[in-house]
């Protein structure tokens, strides 16, 4: 606790402690907003950033009018967590006034998330980065350290009750920033546009309509589903952008998308496949360039979402067999056992093996094997993946294996099926 120190090489104790348990960057700022201490010593910084210093300078100094605007100067102020446009998160406490000279401790960057080839070519793209440089950033953000949000939190509390000798809860820390980071409420007000709207018969659609449209994806009834789509009124759609009609457009299918996609899970379609085909139908909206490809793509999307519900209904089968198969398609790439999915459905090995024949006519491990083989029809027809390492990733023992096994559910070899496929380009 920093009271019970001397402030300065109390401040110095905390920030190693923080790194040595955490191997995350922590730099200990002076009342200047100078760097007093950096661990480590030396760092790759960003390849955006000329001076450290003045970036980490220019994020103290933007917290702490507002952080320490409900708290006493001798106290230290609730922990901050900043993102940059560069999706990397800090975490900053300033000290309290009495303790090394009222100085800020920072604790990064790090981020939520490994990002992948794509979403790193992506957000070059939206900085502009010369090609030149694209292998320095690429370089960067690989050796930055993953921390999801909730571990991100609990460091921050960390961080908090080392310094104070309190304790934070997660409300607290949550509560705090979320003001902070939503002070300007949204432009215009609520009550005057409801009453203009009112006042002008200009109504958003009746709830019943919207909750009609998903129950009929939900039970995979596509021919329903049009018929109420064609009731929809193009004046009941809200704004979701004053400034461009077609942005106005891409976001109300991608709200329409995102609810689709919750009515397919609801009627038991495998909620993996429906996220994906989320992901799918709203990157190709995001591409389009007029509005009317945009209301085509909506209903497009919907009907994509009744076809794989129908599909997936018609097993009929049992919510602990359905989960069971769920499980098994998520986890394909990874070692399946009857233990296991025993552990997930709740019941023991003998029962589900006997539920699980009797409903599908597969026993598990020849569903496992099946759904292997169909995965592995997927990845033969994607470029630059070796027949070797698709049987490796998918867990057969060797090649020979795969090749029996291939051919018992397709009637052909792996070779043969992928030069079937080659000649039909």
């Amino acid at each position: 606790m920093l009271n019970h120190l001397d402030g300065h090489e109390g401040a110095q104790y905390i920030c190693k402690v923080l790194y040595e348990s955490l191997q995350i960057p922590v730099f200990l700022l002076d009342a200047n907003r100078r760097i007093e201490l950096a661990l480590p010593s030396s760092s790759e910084s960003a390849p955006w950033v000329h001076n450290l210093n003045e970036l980490l300078s220019e994020i103290a100094d933007s917290t702490k009018s507002e952080n320490n605007s409900d708290h006493d100067s001798s106290n230290a102020s609730i922990p901050i967590i900043r993102t940059t446009n560069f999706l990397e998160n800090y975490i900053l406490l300033h000290l309290p006034s009495g303790s090394s000279n009222g100085g800020s401790i920072v604790i990064g960057p790090t981020l939520y998330t490994h990002l992948s080839e794509d979403n790193m070519t992506s957000l070059m793209r939206d900085h502009e980065v010369p090609l030149k440089l694209q292998e320095q950033w690429m370089k960067y953000y690989r050796s930055l350290t993953v921390l999801n949000k909730m571990r991100l939190y609990h460091t921050a509390m960390l961080m908090y009750s080392l310094v104070t000798g309190k304790t934070l809860s997660l409300s607290e820390l949550l509560l705090d920033t979320r003001t902070l980071e939503h002070k300007q409420p949204p432009a215009g007000s609520l009550d005057l546009d409801v009453s203009y709207r009112r006042e002008n018969t200009w109504l958003h659609h009746e709830p019943m309509l919207e909750k009609a449209l998903f129950h009929h994806i939900k039970n995979g009834n596509k021919a329903e589903l049009l018929r109420v789509q064609a009731t929809f009124s193009e004046d009941n759609y809200g704004v979701l952008s004053k400034k461009s009609h077609l942005r106005n457009k891409k976001n109300l299918a991608i709200s329409c998308i995102t609810l689709a996609t919750r009515a397919a899970i609801d009627g038991g379609l495998y909620w993996e496949i429906s996220y994906t085909l989320s992901d799918f139908h709203i990157q190709h909206i995001e591409e389009l360039k007029d509005v009317p490809a945009v209301d085509h793509a909506i209903l497009n999307a919907l009907c994509d979402f009744a076809d794989h519900v129908k599909e997936s209904r018609m097993a009929k089968l049992s919510r602990t067999v359905a989960l069971c198969q769920n499980y098994i398609f998520n986890h394909l790439y990874e070692e399946l056992s009857l233990d296991k999915l025993a552990e997930v459905a709740g019941l023991n090995r003998s029962y589900l093996s006997l539920l699980f024949k009797k409903e599908t006519g597969f026993t598990i491990s020849d569903f496992i094997q099946f759904e292997r083989i169909v995965e592995a029809k997927r990845l033969i027809e994607l470029p630059g993946i070796s027949l070797s390492d698709i049987a490796t990733r998918l867990h057969f023992n060797d090649q020979s294996y795969f090749t029996k096994v291939f051919k018992k559910y397709t009637g052909t070899t792996p070779k043969q099926f992928r030069r079937n496929w080659e000649s039909t380009l």
